[in-house]
């Protein structure tokens, strides 16, 4: 069992550039009618909890064995200081796709013994999401400054892999972070969820970007879907650069807006590719 605290919080904010209000110490208030009086913490912070549990646990297959791991999250209860967290894994379970096999694993993050994020991590030589920007070439991207819009109209945000910010990352979800990285040994190998955790960032400054009320009525996530090439992971550098586009795909009558984000570093194929599903805070106060 863990107990989250303020400076969890601020560490994963920090590492990640994720300047939403809700974890802010400071300004959670500014939020209208904000519900949780007091921050809460980062989706991706509790999506990197997972990912350590698992390999510390040895209940995940060998990344190695498989091209892609996908996590999939549905969000039921935020975790806030204080709050005390726990992971409970069931065994993974082998089906056959017509893509190839799928290896899943459900699972559930409490908070306090109650659910707070309950999905699937699943691996695969086979991407489960597949975004549809068109042909990325990394290189064209460059032509184009960091926060704007590109000719298609998406949103592009660079990133840079940080070796010190992946440790941060890494302690702000209880994880013991010479499992990934220990310069000593001569080992840095990114975990999954830092450069997944920079998609918020990417979607903030979108946000900021085309002048959405981030105090009135900020978006809240309700599921991502996110899908990981580990074969680039494990080749990322420190100082490698992270090109990754956000576009829109639908905003329906029931007020889900849902967003796809990319990312791109070396390869023409995406190093990862999400699906991210939000609902303004308005309208879950509505209900």
């Amino acid at each position: 069992m863990f107990e989250l605290s303020q400076l969890h919080i601020d560490m994963a904010r920090n590492a990640t550039d994720d300047f939403n209000l809700f974890h802010d110490r400071h300004r959670w208030s500014w939020i209208k009618d904000n519900p949780f009086h007091g921050p809460i913490a980062l989706g991706f912070q509790l999506g990197m909890f997972i990912e350590s549990e698992l390999k510390k646990q040895n209940l995940e297959a060998p990344e190695a064995n498989y091209r892609f791991s996908t996590y999939e999250f549905n969000f039921a209860n935020p975790a806030k200081v204080g709050d005390k967290l726990t992971l409970d894994i069931k065994p993974p379970r082998m089906s056959e796709k017509e893509q190839g096999e799928l290896l899943s694993q459900r699972l559930c993050l409490k908070v306090n013994g109650k659910p707070g994020l309950i999905g699937f991590h699943r691996k695969s030589n086979f991407a489960t999401i597949s975004n549809d920007f068109g042909e990325v070439n990394p290189d064209h991207l460059t032509n184009f400054t960091d926060k704007s819009f590109t000719d298609d109209g998406f949103f592009l945000k660079r990133k840079w892999m940080i070796v010190g910010n992946a440790k941060n990352f890494l302690l702000s979800a209880f994880a013991d972070q010479t499992m990934f990285i220990d310069e000593f040994a001569d080992k840095v190998s990114f975990p999954n969820m830092y450069p997944l955790s920079l998609i918020s960032s990417a979607l903030l400054e979108r946000a900021k970007a085309k002048h959405y009320d981030l105090i009135g009525n900020p978006l809240i996530y309700v599921s991502q879907h996110l899908c990981i090439d580990n074969q680039q992971v494990q080749n990322l550098r420190s100082n490698d650069c992270l090109q990754m586009l956000v576009k829109e795909t639908s905003e329906d009558a029931s007020d889900i807006v849902t967003l796809q984000c990319s990312g791109w570093v070396k390869q023409t194929a995406p190093m990862f590719a999400a699906e991210l599903k939000l609902t303004p805070l308005q309208s879950i106060l509505a209900k």
